[in-house]
């Protein structure tokens, strides 16, 4: 797991195709939802609340860089080991849900990333103190 303030972003060095999502972010300065980029984007808007603790997902194939357009949310993680799985792997879509307890929490505000990697199972949506509107977009990047 990696979080930082997407200023940051370049300290760190995944694969290629990160190194490629870089480049491709820092033309941007205003980070529209609909920004297109070399990776599978998801825009996402929502109202935060209390944790749905049947939701917990795994991806395999994939890393999840989530990116806080505008608003505040909290992210819970845990090991998939310490988790009941409620389905099997889907292989075609790359996820996996399980239930279970938050082990960790992160706090995401506008201008944050946070990558999970496979075996980093994760709950978004999470109200930090109050619900508030959370602009966001996950990326799904080659592990």
């Amino acid at each position: 797991m990696i979080k930082d303030k997407l200023e940051n972003i370049n300290r760190y060095s995944i694969n290629r195709e990160f190194e490629k999502f870089k480049k491709a972010i820092k033309l941007y300065g205003d980070y529209p939802m609909d920004l297109k980029l070399p990776l599978k984007a998801i825009p996402l808007e929502y109202q935060t609340k209390d944790f749905d603790l049947t939701k917990f997902e795994n991806h395999n194939k994939n890393i999840d860089i989530h990116f806080i357009v505008e608003g505040r949310e909290l992210i819970g993680i845990n090991r998939f080991d310490n988790l009941k799985p409620t389905m099997e792997y889907d292989e075609d879509n790359d996820y996996q849900l399980f239930e279970g307890e938050v082990k960790e929490t992160v706090i995401l505000n506008t201008g944050d990333f946070l990558l999970l990697f496979p075996g980093e199972v994760h709950i978004t949506g999470g109200k930090v103190i109050e619900s508030t509107t959370v602009k966001k977009i996950v990326y799904k990047m080659p592990f």
